[in-house]
C-alpha cells in the first residue's frame, strides 16, 4: 500500500461548491481513473481519502491539499495525468508525492497557518488603507460575534492574525496579503478581516484567493514547496522539522 499527497487549484469555474462537494468530486475521478484505491474495512467501505483545511464557498485555492491511500505504487506524475484526465474545468491537480514508507501515514491536523490574497475593487484608497491596517493591527483586542449553528459566542481575533499587509494599491483597486491561524483550535477568516477593516462587500468588489497553507508554529518562510511540518521543502531541498 502507497500514501500519495497530491497538491491542486480550485479556480472561478467551481469556488461555490462546497468543500464536501469538492471531496465527492476527487472521489468520483478517482474511480473514473480506475486507480487502485485502497478501502477501509468493515460494512461500508470508503475511500482512504483525506482533504486538507476546507475551502470557503466563494473562495479560489492553488495551494489545497488531500492524501490517498492506494493498494499498489504509480508514479506521482501518472497519477497526477490520470485524475486531471477525469477532473471537471476548474479542479486541478498541480503536484503530487509519495509519502516514504518509513515515515507515518500523513494527516493534515498540524496545518496552522493559511495566507490569502484578497483584491478589493471600488474600496478606500491606498493611504486610507494603510491607515485602517495600522490601527487593526495596533489594537489590544479585535472582538467579533460569530453564530451559526452553534450559540453566538465573542472571538477575539487579534491573536489569529499572523500578518496583514497592503502588498498593491491604486485609486480604485487595492490588493491585501494576510497570513492567518486556522485549524480545529481555531482560526480566522479573511472576510472578518475585512469587515474589520470598514468593508462593505455590497458597496466593494471583494474576491478571495488562498495561496498556501502551512503546518508550523509561525508561517512557513515564502518559498516553502510543500506546507507541511514533517513533508514540506525549502527550495534548497533541506526537510523542515
Amino acid at each position: 500500500m502507497a500514501q500519495f499527497v497530491c497538491r491542486y487549484r480550485k479556480q472561478e469555474q467551481v469556488k461555490w461548491i462546497s468543500h464536501l462537494d469538492v471531496k465527492r468530486t476527487l472521489e468520483r475521478a478517482m474511480r473514473r481513473a480506475d486507480l487502485p484505491l485502497a478501502l477501509t474495512q468493515g460494512h461500508n467501505p470508503h475511500l482512504k481519502l483525506s482533504l486538507g483545511p476546507p475551502l470557503a464557498v466563494g473562495v479560489t485555492g492553488d495551494a489545497e491539499m488531500f492524501a490517498i491511500h492506494l493498494e499498489a505504487a504509480l508514479p506521482p506524475d501518472a497519477l497526477k495525468e490520470r485524475l486531471n484526465a477525469q477532473l471537471p474545468a476548474g479542479l486541478q491537480v498541480t503536484e503530487a508525492w509519495v509519502v516514504p514508507a518509513y515515515r507515518k501515514k500523513e494527516t493534515f491536523g498540524e496545518i496552522d497557518v493559511a495566507e490569502y490574497r484578497v483584491a478589493i475593487q471600488g474600496g478606500p484608497a491606498p493611504d486610507v488603507m494603510q491607515s485602517r491596517i495600522a490601527a487593526l493591527l495596533g489594537s489590544p483586542q479585535l472582538v467579533v460575534q460569530r453564530g451559526g449553528e452553534r450559540p453566538e459566542r465573542s472571538v477575539d481575533l487579534r491573536p489569529l492574525i499572523v500578518s496583514l499587509q497592503l502588498a498593491d494599491g491604486s485609486n480604485d483597486r487595492i490588493e491585501l496579503r494576510m497570513r492567518l491561524r486556522t485549524g480545529s483550535h481555531g482560526g480566522a477568516r479573511p472576510q472578518e478581516i475585512i469587515v474589520l477593516l470598514g468593508i462593505e462587500e455590497g458597496e466593494s468588489l471583494v474576491t478571495y484567493h488562498r495561496t498556501g497553507i502551512y503546518a508550523s508554529a509561525e508561517a512557513a518562510p515564502r518559498g516553502a514547496a510543500r506546507p507541511g511540518r514533517r513533508w514540506a521543502q525549502t527550495r534548497g531541498g533541506k526537510e523542515r522539522r
